[in-house]
């Protein structure tokens, strides 16, 4: 049996404590010390990065252009740059970033990749040593071409898209609905850059949401009584100008989860994500900031219909990380002060990867 001890996380909040694990199970989960630990810390569970776009890596960014120019398809900047770069370039740079973000805590990325069927290939081919890669591809196109939709459908978690508004009525909604028959997920981009129609979008039945930076408190009423999560992605939102409302979202009772977005803005870094949405609740005004961890955490892996307690309890699968203490409040130093060196161990499994010693 192996041992890490600290301040345990978990579902009524931190507990000093250590888990006992062996064979890519834990075995123990107990108060108090142990004799011996691989890592000391603060241990939780490994992060979910919920919405990416890893190929971005490769793009040059330009700080004169507008969200739309930099990200809008078909003719926005990422398109035309990742368009003409060699095929080994993108996966070699999606390569580095997955096990940069393993070796940061993050177990899983949902990515939204285009490119159509290469580009989905594109991601498959990384190597599953590392972080794990959700795919939800794209068309090529803005419309809705039956073929190309089943080749990808055969070979993605689900399909994501770009917004609405970049789309005709008929042909996004007649997709959507294709993609649910299948039974694969749909997501979307949503009020990212103006407010959307919410009753267009919700009568897609998305499995979540992506942004809703300029989201009314009807607009999220109607996701909560939907029942459809969203995913935030505060780094991105502030370098284009937009603030996403997290206090009004959690106080409305909707399910958020975090995200890192484009990688030529923000490298997939979830402690530093984790770091900016705890100070966005704190300028809107939330003194309990103990659901930003939840977003990094429990309700990345709600979206994917996976585990969704936050316990690491005898007799689960390992899938945890320690990271270092600054023997402060555990939330607080969790959430604000954490560094992307502080990892000290993350256990996948039977994997154990000892990072940062």
């Amino acid at each position: 049996m192996q041992y890490v001890s600290g301040s345990v996380l978990t579902d009524l909040g931190f507990i000093e404590g250590y888990v006992g694990f062996e064979e890519g199970m834990v075995r123990e989960v107990g108060k108090g010390r142990v004799s011996s630990s691989l890592a000391e810390g603060l241990i939780l569970p490994t992060l979910v990065n919920s919405h990416t776009h890893l190929a971005d890596n490769v793009v040059p960014l330009d700080l004169t252009l507008s969200l739309e120019e930099t990200v809008a398809p078909p003719k926005g900047l990422k398109h035309r740059v990742l368009a003409t770069t060699p095929s080994k370039a993108i996966v070699d740079s999606m390569t580095t970033l997955s096990k940069y973000m393993l070796g940061r805590g993050t177990s899983k990325f949902i990515d939204f990749r285009e490119g159509g069927i290469q580009g989905t290939r594109q991601l498959l081919s990384l190597d599953d040593n590392w972080c794990i890669p959700v795919i939800f591809g794209r068309p090529t196109g803005l419309d809705f071409r039956k073929k190309e939709l089943n080749d990808l459908l055969k070979v993605v978690d689900g399909i994501g898209l770009s917004s609405a508004i970049d789309w005709d009525a008929g042909a996004i909604a007649d997709l959507a609905a294709y993609v649910k028959s299948k039974g694969k997920m749909f997501a979307i981009h949503a009020s990212e850059r103006v407010r959307e129609d919410m009753d267009q979008i919700l009568d897609m039945k998305p499995s979540f949401l992506i942004h809703m930076t300029m989201a009314t408190d009807d607009d999220l009423a109607m996701c909560v009584e939907g029942g459809v999560p969203i995913v935030v992605c505060p780094r991105s939102n502030l370098f284009f100008g937009k603030m996403p409302p997290i206090r009004r979202m959690i106080e409305a009772g909707a399910i958020v989860a975090l995200g890192t977005d484009n990688a030529m803005i923000s490298q997939p870094d979830m402690l530093t994500e984790l770091e900016y949405a705890g100070r966005v609740l704190r300028y809107q005004g939330m003194e309990d900031i103990r659901c930003a961890i939840d977003m990094a955490t429990k309700n990345g892996r709600k979206i994917l219909n996976r585990n969704v307690t936050i316990a690491i309890e005898p007799d689960s699968p390992c899938d945890f990380m320690v990271i270092g203490s600054k023997k402060g409040d555990p939330v607080t130093d969790l959430v604000l002060r954490s560094r992307a060196d502080d990892p000290k161990l993350v256990c996948i499994g039977k994997k154990v990867w000892r990072v940062n010693k």
